[in-house]
């Protein structure tokens, strides 16, 4: 069993230091031992839980769905539903938020298409588009 400092353990997860010791102080990993000198030391399974947590983020996972993951693995006799059922929900939400990025990107194409000629800052229609006021916002 290999042991590692934070640093070494941070940069074999791809992750800072400080995002290991938020996720230590989040109770998703524990170091194994502390040397005299203090530092913390953490082994295999501590990169391994790192790795899995960092796998999860890049896919958005908020931490309270990283969160029910650890637990439920904690329980590896027990039906997986939960697991995916948090999967499940989890795709709805990122459908959700690409068909809000999909309207930001039509807006964002109008607004851009509303402005073709050259002219000065002070007659751009985009700014003036952004800057107008409906009477609900007043």
């Amino acid at each position: 069993m290999s042991f590692y400092l934070i640093s070494e353990v941070a940069k074999k997860a791809h992750l800072t230091t400080d995002t290991v010791r938020f996720y230590e102080k989040r109770g998703f990993i524990k170091p194994n031992f502390r040397a005299n000198n203090q530092y913390r030391y953490f082994d295999d399974e501590a990169l391994k839980r790192l790795l899995f947590i960092k796998r999860c983020r890049d896919l958005d996972m908020s931490l309270k769905e990283i969160e029910t993951l650890i637990e439920l693995e904690q329980n590896p006799d027990q039906n997986c539903a939960a697991v995916n059922e948090i999967i499940d929900l989890h795709l709805e939400h990122i459908t959700n938020k690409m068909k809000e990025l999909e309207a930001f990107k039509n807006q964002l194409s109008e607004l851009r298409n509303s402005c073709n000629t050259p002219t000065t800052v002070d007659h751009c229609q985009i700014l003036k588009t952004l800057e107008q006021t409906d009477s609900d916002d007043i």
